[in-house]
């Protein structure tokens, strides 16, 4: 990819697979929400139901918009690449096609699933209840496992790789690297694995949402568990494309769904 791309075509193009996954969300959000209201209503007026909803996507499509810009303006600058993007743009194909991503993305997704599942059936008994809840192939509905390839899969590789991995290492960049020069391998690493940690993070405040009293082991499980995941979506981002990264993480839930009907 060039060091710019033209911009509104390719973020309209990823902005609009991004709004996708949000908009897959609203299935658990209704609910999330009508038992809100119930709690909190005791006889006060609130907004109706689709006012709630609306409010409750709007965040979540400001920082995709935010995350989807960075990522246009900056990952070309640091040789970072997707397919979509480019195409988007009426660039020429990269040489290297996406079909020969496809195995290795696969494969880690592979590799990454059958791992977070060790992990997890192993730490289940210091759990305990909260264990039992948060167990990878409890609740794998269609609805779910759809929610997965698509919010998972689309919206939070541009979120969190996409758009702050690349942001990180650009700051790495411009403090340590060298205009004429790729960034060094170190920047990328430490800006996958920072976003890995903050990927974990992030996946806090679903737990609180589904009543899980956030003890140390349950703390440790969300960040370790999805923190691996990161480093491999990560790894793919930046040695491999965007898309990969995507193919990886979208893959990964359809083998936990998969496993949990056999299971």
């Amino acid at each position: 990819m060039p060091n710019r791309l033209p911009f509104w075509k390719p973020f309209g193009l990823l902005f609009a697979m991004g709004a996708l996954g949000i908009t897959s969300l609203v299935p658990i959000l209704v609910p999330q929400l009508q038992r809100q209201i119930e709690t909190l209503a005791a006889g006060k007026p609130l907004p109706p139901l689709p006012v709630l909803v609306a409010a409750s996507l709007l965040q979540p499509l400001l920082l995709l918009a935010l995350a989807v810009a960075g990522g246009v303006a900056l990952a070309p600058r640091l040789r970072l690449r997707s397919h979509l993007a480019a195409w988007a743009a009426d660039h020429p194909a990269e040489t290297r096609p996406f079909a020969r991503e496809v195995p290795i993305a696969l494969g880690l997704a592979l590799l990454t699933a059958l791992l977070i599942l060790a992990i997890d059936h192993f730490t289940l008994p210091v759990l305990g209840e909260a264990g039992r809840n948060l167990r990878i192939t409890s609740g794998r509905t269609l609805g779910f496992t759809v929610m997965g390839v698509l919010y998972g899969g689309i919206t939070e590789e541009l979120l969190m790789r996409w758009g702050l991995a690349t942001f990180l290492a650009w700051i790495l960049y411009k403090i340590g690297g060298k205009p004429e020069e790729p960034p060094a391998a170190w920047m990328l690493a430490t800006a996958v694995a920072l976003a890995a940690v903050l990927f974990g993070a992030g996946h806090l405040p679903a737990v609180i949402a589904q009543g899980i009293p956030l003890s140390p082991p349950v703390v440790a499980r969300i960040l370790v568990l999805n923190a691996l995941a990161g480093l491999a979506f990560g790894w793919l981002y930046v040695r491999r494309s965007l898309e990969a990264a995507m193919l990886s993480h979208a893959a990964v839930h359809v083998l936990w769904s998969a496993v949990a009907l056999v299971a």
